[in-house]
């Protein structure tokens, strides 16, 4: 869920972001890091 929006001026990662959006078609440190998240808030 985006708290601020897509274009809130304070995004921590844009330039990664960018990146990773040109590379593999999707933020994918953001998918990877909430897909462990989950698995380990899992109880």
């Amino acid at each position: 869920k985006e708290v601020h929006g897509e274009d809130f001026p304070g995004e921590t990662f844009r330039v990664l972001k960018e990146k990773e959006i040109r590379l593999y078609g999707e933020f994918r440190t953001r998918r990877l890091v909430l897909a462990m998240w989950d698995r380990l808030t899992r109880k």
